[in-house]
């Protein structure tokens, strides 16, 4: 299989076998190729709203010399608008973009993906992801974290809820419900690292006489909202 980093690696692995996929913001094409090199799914639309990632992405499959290459199809768009009612697509997999993109992009889902998984990985801004996902009337399956190449990445697992969706405090918004459950060593080490930066724009503040703006205010917040998480 072709080699993927450890955050591509791990959303592949949340792909289920025999699963109809699109890849939105496809880029190099990584995920598909590795999907269909060891058969795990049966289908895949590639998708990216530039040209220039999308010859990338044709001219990665080509490399790959993949049997039953067709089974991917690229496509020229933004966002799920060029998903199909008829491509059957049960997985949507939306990775390695900015938070607030990819809640405006799953704010705008067509009916006939409301019933697929959605594995998302967000740059930043995890939180307006989730809020996102709670508006959407999905819940949060499954949340992964992973360390690459000193940067932290969040993976979130979001199905549509065939129940009332209970809505998730700040606290789980921020952190994430399911991070949160089970807090591994790579999420206290990423809030550890937040809560020392904070501390030290803080001290910063206190020594430039600022302890009476918004941004000091606000910044004790965050540190006492982290604090109580690292406990």
């Amino acid at each position: 299989m072709t080699k993927l980093s450890d955050r591509l690696l791990e959303i592949y692995q949340l792909i289920d076998k025999g699963t109809r996929v699109a890849d939105i913001g496809t880029d190099h094409a990584a995920i598909p190729i590795a999907l269909l090199e060891t058969d795990k799914a049966s289908f895949l639309v590639a998708t990216d709203v530039g040209p220039g990632p999308l010859e990338k992405a044709k001219e990665q499959i080509e490399l790959a010399d993949l049997d039953q290459a067709n089974r991917i199809i690229l496509r020229l768009g933004d966002g799920l608008s060029v998903i199909k009612d008829s491509d059957e697509i049960d997985t949507v997999v939306i990775a390695g973009m900015g938070g607030e993109l990819i809640a405006r992009i799953i704010s705008k889902i067509p009916d006939y993906l409301k019933d697929a998984k959605f594995i998302l990985q967000a740059n930043n801004e995890e939180e307006e992801v989730r809020r996102a996902i709670e508006k959407n009337g999905q819940y949060i399956e499954t949340e992964k974290i992973v360390y690459e190449n000193r940067h932290f990445y969040e993976i979130i697992v979001a199905k549509k809820s065939r129940q009332t969706i209970i809505k998730m405090t700040n606290q789980e918004l921020k952190f994430g419900p399911k991070l949160l459950m089970n807090q591994t060593i790579i999420f206290k080490n990423k809030w550890q690292g937040k809560l020392n930066h904070l501390k030290q724009i803080k001290k910063i503040l206190e020594k430039t006489l600022q302890t009476s703006t918004k941004r000091y205010d606000s910044l004790q917040t965050e540190i006492k909202a982290i604090k109580e998480v690292l406990k």
